[in-house]
């Protein structure tokens, strides 16, 4: 894989980054599932390449999912490079069968999905968690108000999830 950027969450709402590529993870996954189960459509095995048998429907599906995918990770996310796109290369090869790219495209964002942890996000979600802590903590006793930025501290992810 390669990746010449570090990873990094461009949006300032972490928690709808997260949770919109979860739900075109699960649009993915649902179309894996729809792919396996494709049998071959007709076509004119004379003027089209095999992978006419996909079906027309199903490819231009596939380019629409992929697009929605790119269009979301490009405004929201940088350093995902390595999931490249309608460059005809790789798994984007329009040679290629359905079933072979969208496995291939499952492996690259299962990658990217288990980086998303990790990922640097902007200033701006700092300075917004900074502000929802300093809201935590007015009208608390003095103790209590330790308690809960010593919690925060240890683990300041833990709203967004």
């Amino acid at each position: 894989m390669k990746q010449v950027e570090n990873i990094a969450i461009t949006n300032p709402n972490r928690a709808w980054v997260v949770s919109e590529f979860e739900k075109l993870y699960a649009e993915w996954l649902s179309w894996r599932n729809d792919v396996v189960r494709l049998k071959d459509q007709p076509y004119d095995r004379i003027t089209q390449s095999e992978v006419f048998a996909d079906g027309e429907d199903n490819m231009r599906k596939h380019d629409i999912l992929q697009a929605k995918t790119l269009t979301f990770l490009n405004n929201n996310i940088t350093g995902h490079g390595f999931i490249s796109g309608f460059d005809d290369k790789h798994i984007d090869r329009t040679d290629l069968r359905l079933k072979i790219r969208v496995k291939h495209r499952m492996h690259d964002l299962d990658m990217l999905r288990v980086c998303l942890e990790y990922a640097k996000v902007p200033e701006a979600y700092w300075k917004q968690k900074g502000k929802e802590l300093v809201e935590k903590l007015l009208n608390k006793s003095g103790e209590t108000a330790v308690d809960i930025a010593a919690s925060y501290l240890k683990n300041p992810m833990a709203g967004d999830k």
